[in-house]
Protein backbone atom coordinates (compact mmCIF):
# COMPACT_ATOMS: atom_id res chain seq x y z
CA UNK A 1 0.00 0.00 0.00
CA UNK A 2 1.32 3.42 -0.97
CA UNK A 3 -0.16 6.62 0.43
CA UNK A 4 0.59 10.17 -0.68
CA UNK A 5 0.58 12.88 2.00
CA UNK A 6 -0.70 16.13 0.47
CA UNK A 7 -2.01 19.51 1.53
CA UNK A 8 -1.28 23.19 1.40
CA UNK A 9 1.97 24.74 2.55
CA UNK A 10 2.59 25.02 6.32
CA UNK A 11 -0.21 22.68 7.39
CA UNK A 12 2.00 19.99 8.98
CA UNK A 13 2.39 17.41 6.21
CA UNK A 14 6.01 16.58 7.01
CA UNK A 15 5.20 16.60 10.73
CA UNK A 16 2.56 13.93 10.02
CA UNK A 17 5.08 12.07 7.86
CA UNK A 18 7.63 12.08 10.69
CA UNK A 19 5.02 10.90 13.19
CA UNK A 20 4.01 7.99 10.97
CA UNK A 21 7.46 7.03 9.71
CA UNK A 22 9.36 7.74 12.98
CA UNK A 23 11.68 9.83 10.84
CA UNK A 24 13.37 13.22 11.10
CA UNK A 25 12.64 14.80 7.73
CA UNK A 26 13.25 18.54 7.77
CA UNK A 27 10.13 20.52 8.66
CA UNK A 28 9.32 23.41 6.34
CA UNK A 29 12.74 23.19 4.74
CA UNK A 30 12.04 22.19 1.18
CA UNK A 31 14.81 23.60 -0.97
CA UNK A 32 12.75 22.81 -4.03
CA UNK A 33 9.05 22.31 -4.67
CA UNK A 34 10.13 19.06 -6.34
CA UNK A 35 11.52 17.57 -3.12
CA UNK A 36 9.80 14.36 -2.01
CA UNK A 37 10.16 12.41 1.26
CA UNK A 38 9.73 8.64 1.03
CA UNK A 39 9.53 6.04 3.77
CA UNK A 40 8.46 2.41 4.12
CA UNK A 41 6.88 1.64 7.49
CA UNK A 42 6.19 -1.75 9.08
CA UNK A 43 2.57 -2.28 10.09
CA UNK A 44 2.56 -3.17 13.80
CA UNK A 45 0.54 -6.33 14.38
CA UNK A 46 0.41 -8.26 17.65
CA UNK A 47 -1.06 -11.27 15.83
CA UNK A 48 2.11 -11.64 13.78
CA UNK A 49 4.18 -11.65 16.97
CA UNK A 50 1.93 -14.26 18.59
CA UNK A 51 2.23 -16.57 15.59
CA UNK A 52 5.99 -16.13 15.57
CA UNK A 53 6.15 -17.13 19.25
CA UNK A 54 4.54 -20.45 18.34
CA UNK A 55 6.49 -21.26 15.18
CA UNK A 56 9.85 -19.65 16.07
CA UNK A 57 10.59 -18.81 12.40
CA UNK A 58 13.96 -17.72 11.10
CA UNK A 59 12.33 -14.60 9.70
CA UNK A 60 9.37 -12.37 10.63
CA UNK A 61 8.00 -10.16 7.84
CA UNK A 62 5.30 -7.59 8.63
CA UNK A 63 3.06 -5.90 6.10
CA UNK A 64 4.32 -2.47 5.05
CA UNK A 65 3.02 0.92 3.98
CA UNK A 66 4.93 3.32 1.74
CA UNK A 67 4.47 7.00 2.59
CA UNK A 68 5.14 9.78 0.09
CA UNK A 69 5.35 13.33 1.45
CA UNK A 70 5.38 16.04 -1.21
CA UNK A 71 5.80 19.81 -1.13
CA UNK A 72 2.60 21.69 -0.37
CA UNK A 73 0.24 22.98 -2.99
CA UNK A 74 0.97 26.67 -3.40
CA UNK A 75 -2.22 27.92 -5.02
CA UNK A 76 -3.29 30.79 -2.74
CA UNK A 77 -5.78 33.62 -2.76
CA UNK A 78 -3.05 35.96 -4.00
CA UNK A 79 -1.52 33.44 -6.47
CA UNK A 80 -4.52 31.44 -7.79
CA UNK A 81 -2.78 30.19 -10.94
CA UNK A 82 0.16 28.43 -9.28
CA UNK A 83 0.20 24.68 -10.04
CA UNK A 84 1.90 21.62 -8.62
CA UNK A 85 5.09 20.48 -10.28
CA UNK A 86 4.63 17.75 -12.93
CA UNK A 87 7.12 15.47 -11.14
CA UNK A 88 5.08 15.64 -7.94
CA UNK A 89 1.84 15.01 -9.81
CA UNK A 90 3.46 11.99 -11.47
CA UNK A 91 4.50 10.60 -8.09
CA UNK A 92 1.02 11.10 -6.64
CA UNK A 93 -0.61 9.30 -9.55
CA UNK A 94 1.14 6.09 -8.44
CA UNK A 95 -0.28 6.04 -4.89
CA UNK A 96 -3.24 3.95 -3.71
CA UNK A 97 -4.78 6.73 -1.62
CA UNK A 98 -4.28 10.36 -0.66
CA UNK A 99 -3.89 11.58 2.91
CA UNK A 100 -4.79 15.27 2.88
CA UNK A 101 -3.47 17.11 5.93
CA UNK A 102 -5.88 19.90 6.89
CA UNK A 103 -4.61 22.58 9.27
CA UNK A 104 -6.93 23.35 12.17
CA UNK A 105 -4.33 24.70 14.60
CA UNK A 106 -3.35 28.32 15.17
CA UNK A 107 0.33 29.28 15.34
CA UNK A 108 1.41 32.89 14.91
CA UNK A 109 5.00 31.73 14.31
CA UNK A 110 3.84 29.74 11.26
CA UNK A 111 1.27 31.93 9.49
CA UNK A 112 -1.19 30.32 7.11
CA UNK A 113 -0.50 31.06 3.44
CA UNK A 114 -3.90 32.75 3.16
CA UNK A 115 -3.58 34.61 6.44
CA UNK A 116 -6.20 32.63 8.38
CA UNK A 117 -7.01 29.05 9.34
CA UNK A 118 -10.02 27.66 7.45
CA UNK A 119 -10.15 23.88 7.01
CA UNK A 120 -13.05 23.81 4.55
CA UNK A 121 -11.41 26.44 2.33
CA UNK A 122 -8.17 24.42 2.28
CA UNK A 123 -9.92 21.13 1.49
CA UNK A 124 -11.69 22.72 -1.45
CA UNK A 125 -8.52 24.48 -2.66
CA UNK A 126 -6.52 21.27 -2.85
CA UNK A 127 -9.43 19.36 -4.39
CA UNK A 128 -9.75 22.07 -7.05
CA UNK A 129 -6.05 21.81 -7.85
CA UNK A 130 -6.41 18.06 -8.36
CA UNK A 131 -9.55 18.60 -10.47
CA UNK A 132 -7.54 20.88 -12.78
CA UNK A 133 -4.72 18.33 -12.97
CA UNK A 134 -7.13 15.53 -13.93
CA UNK A 135 -8.90 17.72 -16.47
CA UNK A 136 -5.59 18.44 -18.21
CA UNK A 137 -4.94 14.71 -18.57
CA UNK A 138 -8.45 14.05 -19.86
CA UNK A 139 -8.45 16.92 -22.35
CA UNK A 140 -5.09 15.83 -23.73
CA UNK A 141 -6.23 12.22 -24.11
CA UNK A 142 -9.57 13.18 -25.68
CA UNK A 143 -7.72 15.14 -28.36
CA UNK A 144 -5.60 12.10 -29.25
CA UNK A 145 -8.59 9.74 -29.13
CA UNK A 146 -10.58 11.90 -31.53
CA UNK A 147 -7.76 11.73 -34.08
CA UNK A 148 -7.38 7.96 -33.66
CA UNK A 149 -11.10 7.37 -34.13
CA UNK A 150 -11.04 9.25 -37.42
CA UNK A 151 -8.81 6.49 -38.79
CA UNK A 152 -10.18 3.44 -36.95
CA UNK A 153 -13.57 2.63 -35.47
CA UNK A 154 -12.35 0.76 -32.43
CA UNK A 155 -15.10 -0.20 -29.92
CA UNK A 156 -12.55 -0.09 -27.12
CA UNK A 157 -11.42 3.43 -28.02
CA UNK A 158 -15.04 4.54 -28.38
CA UNK A 159 -15.82 3.19 -24.90
CA UNK A 160 -12.80 5.01 -23.51
CA UNK A 161 -13.89 8.23 -25.23
CA UNK A 162 -17.40 8.06 -23.76
CA UNK A 163 -16.07 7.28 -20.29
CA UNK A 164 -13.53 10.10 -20.37
CA UNK A 165 -16.23 12.53 -21.52
CA UNK A 166 -18.29 11.43 -18.50
CA UNK A 167 -15.28 12.02 -16.26
CA UNK A 168 -14.71 15.42 -17.83
CA UNK A 169 -18.31 16.46 -17.20
CA UNK A 170 -18.09 15.30 -13.58
CA UNK A 171 -14.95 17.35 -12.98
CA UNK A 172 -16.33 20.42 -14.74
CA UNK A 173 -19.30 20.20 -12.39
CA UNK A 174 -16.84 20.53 -9.51
CA UNK A 175 -17.10 16.93 -8.32
CA UNK A 176 -14.18 14.52 -7.79
CA UNK A 177 -14.11 11.32 -9.81
CA UNK A 178 -14.42 9.22 -6.65
CA UNK A 179 -18.10 10.25 -6.66
CA UNK A 180 -18.62 8.30 -9.90
CA UNK A 181 -20.01 4.79 -9.66
CA UNK A 182 -18.04 2.79 -12.22
CA UNK A 183 -18.40 -0.80 -13.36
CA UNK A 184 -15.35 -3.07 -13.05
CA UNK A 185 -14.61 -2.86 -16.78
CA UNK A 186 -14.85 0.95 -16.69
CA UNK A 187 -12.56 1.10 -13.69
CA UNK A 188 -10.02 -1.02 -15.55
CA UNK A 189 -10.31 1.17 -18.65
CA UNK A 190 -9.09 4.32 -16.89
CA UNK A 191 -6.96 2.82 -14.12
CA UNK A 192 -3.74 3.65 -15.89
CA UNK A 193 -4.36 7.39 -15.74
CA UNK A 194 -4.04 7.48 -11.95
CA UNK A 195 -6.62 10.26 -11.64
CA UNK A 196 -6.01 12.10 -8.37
CA UNK A 197 -9.66 12.87 -7.64
CA UNK A 198 -10.54 9.19 -8.10
CA UNK A 199 -8.22 8.02 -5.33
CA UNK A 200 -9.65 7.25 -1.89
CA UNK A 201 -9.19 10.26 0.39
CA UNK A 202 -8.24 10.34 4.06
CA UNK A 203 -8.59 13.81 5.57
CA UNK A 204 -6.20 14.31 8.50
CA UNK A 205 -7.33 17.16 10.73
CA UNK A 206 -4.11 18.49 12.24
CA UNK A 207 -4.71 20.08 15.64
CA UNK A 208 -2.45 21.03 18.53
CA UNK A 209 -2.50 19.32 21.91
CA UNK A 210 -4.63 22.05 23.48
CA UNK A 211 -7.46 21.07 21.10
CA UNK A 212 -7.51 17.35 21.92
CA UNK A 213 -10.69 17.65 23.99
CA UNK A 214 -12.42 19.30 21.00
CA UNK A 215 -11.58 16.55 18.47
CA UNK A 216 -15.18 15.29 18.17
CA UNK A 217 -16.46 18.82 17.69
CA UNK A 218 -13.96 19.40 14.89
CA UNK A 219 -14.95 16.17 13.17
CA UNK A 220 -18.58 17.32 13.13
CA UNK A 221 -17.58 20.49 11.24
CA UNK A 222 -16.24 18.36 8.40
CA UNK A 223 -18.88 15.62 8.55
CA UNK A 224 -20.16 16.48 5.08
CA UNK A 225 -16.90 15.24 3.57
CA UNK A 226 -17.03 11.88 5.34
CA UNK A 227 -20.45 11.36 3.77
CA UNK A 228 -18.81 11.44 0.34
CA UNK A 229 -17.77 8.18 -1.36
CA UNK A 230 -14.33 6.76 -0.48
CA UNK A 231 -13.61 9.51 2.05
CA UNK A 232 -12.69 9.24 5.74
CA UNK A 233 -11.58 11.69 8.43
CA UNK A 234 -9.30 11.35 11.45
CA UNK A 235 -7.93 13.89 13.92
CA UNK A 236 -4.25 14.02 14.91
CA UNK A 237 -2.14 16.34 17.00
CA UNK A 238 0.76 15.89 14.60
CA UNK A 239 3.39 17.85 16.52
CA UNK A 240 2.64 15.90 19.69
CA UNK A 241 2.58 12.60 17.78
CA UNK A 242 5.93 13.38 16.16
CA UNK A 243 7.45 13.97 19.57
CA UNK A 244 6.00 10.68 20.85
CA UNK A 245 7.40 8.85 17.80
CA UNK A 246 10.93 9.89 18.80
CA UNK A 247 10.64 8.23 22.25
CA UNK A 248 11.54 4.70 23.24
CA UNK A 249 8.52 2.37 23.49
CA UNK A 250 8.15 2.45 27.32
CA UNK A 251 8.46 6.24 27.44
CA UNK A 252 6.06 6.63 24.52
CA UNK A 253 3.44 4.44 26.25
CA UNK A 254 3.76 6.41 29.48
CA UNK A 255 3.50 9.75 27.67
CA UNK A 256 0.47 8.62 25.67
CA UNK A 257 -1.26 7.49 28.86
CA UNK A 258 -0.51 10.85 30.47
CA UNK A 259 -2.01 12.67 27.47
CA UNK A 260 -5.05 10.38 27.34
CA UNK A 261 -4.16 8.92 23.93
CA UNK A 262 -5.37 5.35 23.40
CA UNK A 263 -3.34 4.60 20.28
CA UNK A 264 -0.46 6.04 18.31
CA UNK A 265 -0.83 8.10 15.15
CA UNK A 266 0.49 5.15 13.15
CA UNK A 267 -2.10 2.75 14.57
CA UNK A 268 -4.95 5.22 14.03
CA UNK A 269 -3.76 6.03 10.52
CA UNK A 270 -3.36 2.37 9.52
CA UNK A 271 -6.80 1.40 10.79
CA UNK A 272 -8.40 4.29 8.92
CA UNK A 273 -6.41 3.52 5.75
CA UNK A 274 -7.35 -0.16 5.77
CA UNK A 275 -11.03 0.66 6.22
CA UNK A 276 -10.92 3.29 3.50
CA UNK A 277 -9.22 0.99 0.99
CA UNK A 278 -11.19 -2.10 1.99
CA UNK A 279 -8.07 -4.04 2.98
CA UNK A 280 -7.55 -7.00 5.28
CA UNK A 281 -4.56 -8.92 6.63
CA UNK A 282 -3.89 -12.63 6.25
CA UNK A 283 -0.88 -14.62 7.40
CA UNK A 284 1.41 -17.42 6.36
CA UNK A 285 3.59 -19.13 8.93
CA UNK A 286 6.12 -21.96 9.06
CA UNK A 287 9.57 -22.55 10.60
CA UNK A 288 11.17 -20.51 7.82
CA UNK A 289 9.02 -17.36 7.88
CA UNK A 290 5.98 -15.86 9.57
CA UNK A 291 4.55 -13.15 7.36
CA UNK A 292 1.64 -10.72 7.17
CA UNK A 293 0.07 -10.01 3.79
CA UNK A 294 -2.41 -7.39 2.60
CA UNK A 295 -5.42 -8.26 0.46
CA UNK A 296 -8.58 -6.48 -0.61
CA UNK A 297 -11.85 -7.51 1.01
CA UNK A 298 -13.73 -9.96 -1.20
CA UNK A 299 -10.63 -11.40 -2.83
CA UNK A 300 -10.25 -15.16 -2.87
CA UNK A 301 -7.77 -17.81 -1.80
CA UNK A 302 -6.41 -17.81 -5.36
CA UNK A 303 -5.78 -14.06 -5.12
CA UNK A 304 -3.98 -14.65 -1.83
CA UNK A 305 -1.91 -17.41 -3.42
CA UNK A 306 -0.95 -14.98 -6.18
CA UNK A 307 0.18 -12.42 -3.62
CA UNK A 308 2.55 -15.01 -2.18
CA UNK A 309 3.84 -16.15 -5.58
CA UNK A 310 2.33 -15.92 -9.05
CA UNK A 311 3.05 -19.61 -9.67
CA UNK A 312 0.94 -20.56 -6.65
CA UNK A 313 -2.11 -18.91 -8.23
CA UNK A 314 -1.58 -20.72 -11.52
CA UNK A 315 -1.09 -24.12 -9.84
CA UNK A 316 -3.59 -23.62 -7.01
CA UNK A 317 -5.21 -26.78 -5.64
CA UNK A 318 -6.67 -25.63 -2.34
CA UNK A 319 -5.92 -23.63 0.78
CA UNK A 320 -5.85 -25.03 4.28
CA UNK A 321 -7.24 -22.19 6.37
CA UNK A 322 -7.55 -21.38 10.06
CA UNK A 323 -8.09 -18.26 12.14
CA UNK A 324 -4.82 -17.05 13.64
CA UNK A 325 -6.09 -17.27 17.25
CA UNK A 326 -7.15 -20.89 16.77
CA UNK A 327 -3.74 -21.80 15.36
CA UNK A 328 -1.98 -20.11 18.27
CA UNK A 329 -4.22 -21.97 20.73
CA UNK A 330 -3.51 -25.32 19.02
CA UNK A 331 0.22 -24.69 18.78
CA UNK A 332 0.76 -26.45 15.45
CA UNK A 333 -0.88 -27.40 12.16
CA UNK A 334 -1.17 -31.13 13.10
CA UNK A 335 -2.97 -30.25 16.33
CA UNK A 336 -5.30 -27.88 14.50
CA UNK A 337 -5.99 -30.55 11.88
CA UNK A 338 -6.75 -33.18 14.52
CA UNK A 339 -9.30 -30.84 16.12
CA UNK A 340 -10.98 -30.12 12.79
CA UNK A 341 -10.04 -26.44 12.86
CA UNK A 342 -7.90 -26.48 9.71
CA UNK A 343 -10.39 -26.16 6.87
CA UNK A 344 -9.90 -27.07 3.21
CA UNK A 345 -11.01 -24.11 1.06
CA UNK A 346 -11.24 -23.93 -2.73
CA UNK A 347 -10.68 -21.25 -5.35
CA UNK A 348 -13.82 -19.25 -4.57
CA UNK A 349 -13.23 -18.94 -0.84
CA UNK A 350 -13.16 -15.27 0.20
CA UNK A 351 -10.27 -14.67 2.56
CA UNK A 352 -11.26 -13.26 5.96
CA UNK A 353 -9.44 -10.87 8.28
CA UNK A 354 -6.93 -12.81 10.41
CA UNK A 355 -6.90 -15.98 8.31
CA UNK A 356 -3.76 -18.08 8.23
CA UNK A 357 -3.39 -19.78 4.84
CA UNK A 358 -1.40 -22.86 3.91
CA UNK A 359 -1.44 -22.95 0.09
CA UNK A 360 -1.31 -26.28 -1.69
CA UNK A 361 -0.25 -26.03 -5.33
CA UNK A 362 0.52 -28.54 -8.08
CA UNK A 363 4.33 -28.66 -8.47
CA UNK A 364 4.06 -29.99 -12.05
CA UNK A 365 1.95 -27.09 -13.39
Amino acid sequence: MKIGIVGRAHVGKTTVFNALAHSNAEIGGYTSRKQINLSTVNVPDERLERLAEVFQPKKITPATIDYVDVAGTSRTLTHPNTELDAEILGELRTVDALAHVVRLFENAAVPHVDGSVDGIRDIEAVELEFVFADLQVIESRLGRLSKQLQNQKSPVLQSELRLLEQCQQTLENGKPLRTLSLAANEEKLIRGYGFLTQKPLLLICNIDETQLDKADEMLKRLAKYEAQPQTSIIVLAAQLEMEIAQLDAPDAEAFMAEMGLNQSALELFIQASYRLLGLLTFFTTNPTETRAWTLREGQTAVDAAGRIHTDFAKAFIRSETIHWADLVACGSYPQARSKGLLRAEGKTYQVQEGDVLLILANPTS
